[in-house]
């Protein structure tokens, strides 16, 4: 009876990390500045890293007792929908991570088995952590002015109180085939 040797798989994709380097020295240090595709978009609908999008990472992964320690910065570009004008445009978006990556059977004993990263073997996989913090820092709805803009960029689109102020009888552009369905608004009001 044979038997074919076991080989592990390690886990691939351009935000796993090798660690080997690293070593299992307390306090080793290992630089990571290197950009890196996003294998799967990160955000949500009206903000989002578009997959394929290009990620700088620029982070230190230090060895500790129970595993690899992992600060630094990651930063790209989003595509943005605003939540008011529906107007799309790109901003530049970034994160401070710090999280820890504990070797299987050190975690701490306290611990939530969810809140616990875990290496699988000597790789670490970033992805799920950048899903967790790009989502907690991209609002839900985001607008024009939330990312450096003096008002929306869709200029057709009234003032946030509704009223369009400039040109009287302008109509919200959301709304134009209603107009064009049921006559202009006002008229009503005009035939009485």
């Amino acid at each position: 009876m044979s038997t074919k040797p076991r080989t592990h798989r390690f886990p691939s994709g351009p935000l796993v990390l090798d660690t080997r380097s690293l070593g299992r020295n307390p306090s080793a240090t290992m630089e990571v500045r290197r950009g890196a595709a996003v294998p799967t978009t990160i955000g949500v609908e009206m903000i989002a890293i578009p997959e394929g999008s290009e990620l700088d990472l620029d982070l230190t992964l230090t060895f500790v007792d129970e595993g690899i320690l992992v600060t630094g910065s990651v930063t790209g570009s989003a595509r943005v929908e605003c939540a008011r004008c529906l107007g799309e445009f790109r901003t530049d978006v970034g994160v401070d991570l710090t999280e820890m990556y504990a070797i299987e059977g050190k975690a701490a004993a306290d611990a939530e088995e969810d809140e616990v990263r875990l290496l699988d073997g000597d790789m670490l996989d970033l992805e799920p952590a950048l899903i967790d913090a790009f989502g907690l820092e991209f609002p839900l709805s985001p607008t024009c002015t939330d990312y450096g803009h003096e008002t929306c960029i869709n200029p057709d689109i009234p003032a946030p109180d509704g009223v369009s102020g400039d040109e009287e009888g302008r109509i919200d552009p959301r709304w134009a085939g209603l107009a064009d369905k049921f006559g202009s608004l006002g008229s009503d009001e005009e035939g009485k």
